[in-house]
C-alpha cells in the first residue's frame, strides 16, 4: 500500500471539503496523487505559502504555476485566494513518533498554523522508516491527529 492510499482511505479525507496539502521537499512524501484525487472528488485544495513568520494557505489548481518561496519550496503565487481554514491538513516531516509528534525543518510553521485553528484535523504523511518511538517535544509543538504510512493509519 502507498502512503497516499492510506490517507485517501481515511474518514477524514473522505469527509474533507477543503484539503491543505504541501509541495514536498527532499525525501518528504509526494502529494501530487493526493491532490489529483482530491480534485477528482470535487474538493478544494490549498497549498502553503510562507509570509514572514506565518504560513498561509492559498487555493491551488493543478494547472497553477508555482513560484519558489523563501526556503526554495514551491508555493502558490500571492494573487491566489486565501483559504482561512481547511478540514484536513496534510503535514510533512523529517521524523514522526508513535505519540503524534513530528520534527520538520525547525521553523514551526505547521505548529503555529495548527495552534491558531487553521485545520480541523491534521494528518502527517510518512514512510515507516521515518517513525521512531518518541521524539523530544517542545512547548510549541502540536500533536497530529493521525499519521498515514504505507502500513496504514495511526491515530493519536
Amino acid at each position: 500500500m502507498l502512503v497516499q492510499e492510506s490517507a485517501v482511505q481515511s474518514k477524514e479525507f473522505e469527509k474533507a471539503q477543503v484539503v491543505g496539502a504541501y509541495y514536498p521537499k527532499g525525501s518528504e512524501v509526494r502529494t501530487a496523487l493526493l491532490i489529483g484525487i482530491a480534485k477528482e472528488q470535487g474538493k478544494k485544495v490549498a497549498l502553503p505559502r510562507t509570509e514572514g513568520n506565518d504560513m498561509r494557505l492559498y487555493e491551488y489548481e493543478p494547472a497553477d504555476k508555482l513560484v519558489p518561496g523563501k526556503f526554495g519550496i514551491m508555493e502558490p503565487a500571492p494573487k491566489k485566494r486565501l483559504v482561512e481554514r481547511v478540514d484536513l491538513l496534510l503535514v510533512p516531516g523529517v521524523a514522526f513518533d508513535r505519540k503524534g509528534c513530528r520534527i520538520g525543518y525547525g521553523k514551526g510553521y505547521y505548529d503555529r498554523f495548527i495552534s491558531e485553528g487553521g485545520a480541523s484535523f491534521s494528518m502527517g504523511l510518512a514512510y515507516s522508516i521515518q517513525i521512531v518511538d518518541e521524539l523530544p517535544r517542545g512547548r510549541f509543538d502540536r500533536k497530529l491527529g493521525a499519521l498515514a504510512t504505507e502500513n496504514g493509519l495511526l491515530y493519536f
